[in-house]
């Protein structure tokens, strides 16, 4: 069992703040993972969140391929393969 939450957005006791967070990583990223369920137990975290992957995958200077090298680099090196 999850020691935090994971949040549904088809919840309906769901916070309003919560699913407004959850909504707009639908939007940009098209689904929501689980990190992204955990995270919204604090949305303000996940909004910061998902504010920096914008800047570092999409408003970067680096290429799709140069970011995602860069991901999949520093996930072999720390061993972090989920």
């Amino acid at each position: 069992m999850a020691r935090i939450p994971i949040l549904r957005e088809d919840d309906p006791s769901l916070p309003e703040d919560a699913r407004t967070a959850l909504d707009q990583i639908r939007q940009h990223r098209g689904r929501i993972v689980n990190l992204y369920r955990v995270m919204a137990n604090h949305p303000r975290a996940l909004q910061k969140f998902s504010d920096f992957g914008a800047v570092v995958y999409r408003g970067g200077s680096l290429t799709s391929k140069e970011a995602e090298l860069a991901y999949t680099t520093a996930t072999v090196v720390n061993n972090c393969y989920y």
